[in-house]
């Protein structure tokens, strides 16, 4: 548990929601542009996050960067603005500390097989529950 909890929750939170305001602008931008490809707006968010999670989770790692900065940005700025980063960067550990390529491929299709299955299975109960 970090030192100062009250200030590690406000870091969070404040990250938190620029992600989450980043997200939805990026998205709105996205749309504007391309009005065709509705998933861009997802794409821009999951490649930016993970190329910034690399970056600061090494600045972390390498003890470059507070723990309250790393709550304030990684934990809640790229939280919000993207889960995939996380995915990213944990898959990418699998490799690059353990040399777990089975774990990181295992890891890969769970989260995309589940995930999907898990929409569906949201979309399918959605349904039901408010048919007739």
């Amino acid at each position: 548990m970090p030192q100062n909890f009250p200030l590690a929750l406000l870091a969070v939170g404040f990250g938190g929601a620029v992600g989450a305001i980043a997200r939805f602008l990026v998205s709105l931008w996205a749309r504007r542009l391309f009005p065709d490809y509705a998933p861009l707006g997802t794409l821009l968010v999951n490649v930016v996050g993970c190329l910034l999670i690399g970056y600061l989770g090494t600045l972390a790692m390498r003890s470059q960067l507070s723990p309250e900065l790393k709550l304030l940005l990684v934990t809640g700025g790229l939280g919000s603005l993207t889960t995939f980063s996380t995915f990213g960067y944990e898959t990418l550990e699998y490799v690059t500390d353990f040399k777990r390529w089975d774990l990181a491929a295992l890891n890969v299709a769970l989260n995309l097989l589940l995930g999907l299955a898990a929409v569906a299975a949201g979309r399918q109960i959605a349904l039901w529950s408010t048919a007739g």
